[in-house]
């Protein structure tokens, strides 16, 4: 049996894709493949219509410790996508402190 999580990397679909295939918020994705909280059962039906299985040989129990050992699941990101809040070196960005750089204070 697969998990809903295994099915949608195989065919690359992030949470946000899969949600509009299946009509419900990226978040209810989220909340299926970490465990806490399960389809229902049209949302069930739809899920195998997409990835062309029957719904009962979808796996409902959390994909816990995958193949880097996390317990906890993660964004999926596109290579080179860039994370919301972060400059391109991976730090948290501040805000207004690139102005503040261009326009350096004299006392």
């Amino acid at each position: 049996m697969k998990t809903i999580r295994s099915l949608r990397r195989v065919h690359w679909w992030t949470q946000f894709e899969l949600a509009l295939k299946v009509g419900v918020q990226p978040q209810a994705v989220y909340l299926w493949e970490s465990g806490r909280r399960t389809p229902q059962v049209p949302q069930l039906r739809k899920l195998g219509e997409i990835f062309g299985i029957c719904s009962d040989e979808i796996d409902l129990v959390a994909d816990r410790g995958g193949e880097d050992g996390r317990d906890r699941p993660t964004a999926d990101r596109r290579p080179r996508e860039r994370v919301p809040g972060r400059d391109r070196s991976g730090r948290a960005a501040v805000r207004g402190e690139a102005s503040r750089a261009a326009d350096p204070v004299e006392t």
